[in-house]
């Protein structure tokens, strides 16, 4: 019997979908089924996310935290960047990095170096635990969407990878035009 996409308890065969327009009532199906596709697509996301954000707390992180090792683990070799660099890249304030910074050091996951030019300039590097834990994180994460996205077949997999590209267009313009007037 299928489970609901949160793994939570089964749907019986025939029982609609709590976003169905079914479930919703006849009167709303109309304005809701041109947004189910979007619908499942945020269910899907939404539920990758939270699997995620189960993973970082158990090991003492949030999604910004980790956000923070992720970008230092691409950073190349030296796994280090200023923590202007990173405030940039997080858009934060380099107060707020310093908040999130102060917590990965106590963790042991970063050390913070001085330029040796600058002083002034500070500089996050990963440690060796803050590499181990962030690729072990990554490894998991993306064995989680491997084994989501084994569901689907060549095919499929470029249909989807077109449409996201379709869709992710579509919302830059979106974003770009002022919002519709109300009716009247």
């Amino acid at each position: 019997m299928p489970r609901n996409i949160r793994g939570g308890a089964p749907i019986p065969p025939g029982a609609p979908s709590r976003r169905t327009p079914e479930a919703l009532g006849a009167e709303s199906a109309p304005a809701t089924v041109p947004l189910r596709p979007l619908g499942r697509l945020y269910e899907v996301a939404s539920t990758l996310t939270a699997q995620l954000a189960a993973d970082l707390k158990e090991h003492g992180l949030t999604a910004p935290t980790f956000h923070i090792l992720a970008v230092l683990r691409q950073a190349g070799p030296a796994h280090r960047l200023t923590t202007g660099q990173l405030a940039a890249i997080d858009m934060v304030t380099c107060s707020g990095m310093t908040v999130r910074a102060d917590k990965l050091e106590r963790s042991g996951l970063i050390v913070r170096e001085r330029d040796e030019h600058d002083r002034r300039v500070i500089h996050l590097r990963l440690t060796g635990r803050g590499l181990d834990l962030t690729d072990r994180i990554l490894a998991g994460q993306h064995a989680r969407e491997a084994r989501l996205m084994a569901a689907l077949d060549t095919d499929e997999l470029q249909a989807l990878a077109r449409l996201a590209d379709t869709l992710e267009r579509a919302l830059q313009h979106v974003a770009d035009d002022p919002p519709a007037a109300p009716p009247h």
